[in-house]
């Protein structure tokens, strides 16, 4: 990365990569938003949820650019899926490197991934795939931090998505791993 300048605008406030601790307005009734600048060039959006009184490390990682990830207990996340579409049809559902067929006009189980080790707080992607022509119907990044429920909803009629954060993962809660890597 000796090559490129990285810098972040985390909730409108532009970090430069350093030793020093930053004070970052948490934005309580929606997502945070993380903007990685490449070069003084944006280079990815992301969201993420972060929690009052926690210390969070950014780090630059090849991977993705960089990883954050709070001080203590980081944890991955899950999300389901539901494509709304006006024919019952198969789309490919996408989290990180990890694939699940599933069905339109239905909410699917929650699915959980198996991060690479290196790379395991990077940003994820999260997206439907036409099955068919492999076309990428819609997406997001996503950065979890503490064990993040979402559901990822895609209307094909209005072209928009949406997600919902559906609160945090209990302990005792057990998800399925997303079956193929792509």
């Amino acid at each position: 990365m000796k090559n490129h300048k990285i810098n972040f605008i985390i909730n409108g406030l532009k970090i430069i990569p350093n030793k020093e601790k930053h004070k970052i307005e948490i934005n309580k009734t929606d997502y945070d938003t993380l903007v990685c600048l490449k070069n003084d060039k944006k280079y990815s959006l992301s969201l993420l949820k972060f929690k009052e009184n926690i210390e969070y490390i950014i780090t630059i990682n090849p991977c993705g650019f960089y990883d954050i990830q709070p001080i203590n207990s980081p944890k991955k996340g899950v999300v389901r899926y539901n494509y709304i579409s006006k024919v019952n049809d198969s789309v490919n559902a996408i989290l990180d490197l990890y694939s699940q067929p599933i069905s339109s006009n239905k909410n699917t189980n929650y699915y959980s991934f198996i991060p690479s080790a290196m790379c395991a707080f990077t940003k994820k992607k999260i997206s439907l795939i036409d099955s068919k022509s492999e076309k990428e119907l819609s997406s997001i990044y996503f950065n979890f931090l503490h064990g993040e429920k979402l559901t990822y909803i895609y209307n094909e009629k209005t072209k928009k998505q949406c997600l919902i954060f559906d609160g945090y993962i209990k302990e005792d809660e057990k998800y399925s791993i997303m079956e193929m890597i792509n």
